[in-house]
């Protein structure tokens, strides 16, 4: 079923932000440019680290994107924000943040948010859970695709890129 593009006012929105996969600019068309430039000063620094570590934070949420065999992650560019927010605790302690960054990082989701009835649900449909496992996946009807996917990317039947190019794929297809 797809989901309404009205917001829970019952207005039409610019932007379904129901989406779960998104794009930096619909990230930010959501979160604003404040949230948007922290979560981007995050990234940055983490991704020699995030590299290095052998995808701890991914398989801590089980991450059904996740591969050893990726050189980065498949859906990078369309990640969902649960994924844009996750940080371990050593990105997020020794990245080059400003106090006023770090607090603006702190506040609770529904404090960034305003107090909207429903915005929070609409934009975090499985919170505390994440979107890209198992259940997430089959809440999206993606699942069976995803791991065949996967399944055929760990068997060498398909390279990198096109293993990305399907996932991305079956991403852009769900929720909008």
């Amino acid at each position: 079923m797809k989901r309404s593009s009205k917001n829970s006012r019952g207005n039409d929105t610019p932007l379904n932000a129901a989406k779960i996969f998104l794009t930096e600019s619909d990230f930010e068309a959501i979160f604003g440019g404040e949230i948007t430039g922290v979560v981007r000063t995050l990234g940055e620094f983490g991704s020699n680290r995030c590299l290095s570590c052998g995808g701890r934070c991914c398989r801590e949420i089980g991450c059904a994107f996740y591969s050893e065999k990726f050189s980065f992650c498949p859906i990078y560019e369309i990640r969902p924000r649960e994924c844009r927010y996750h940080f371990c605790h050593e990105i997020l302690n020794n990245a080059p943040l400003g106090q006023e960054a770090r607090e603006l990082l702190n506040r609770p989701i529904k404090d960034l948010m305003g107090s909207e009835k429903g915005k929070l649900a609409e934009l975090f449909p499985a919170f505390p859970h994440f979107m890209v496992d198992s259940n997430g996946l089959t809440l999206l009807g993606i699942k069976e695709k995803v791991d065949s996917t996967m399944n055929a990317f760990e068997k060498g039947e398909l390279s990198e890129q096109q293993a990305r190019d399907m996932l991305t794929a079956a991403c852009l297809g769900t929720g909008r």
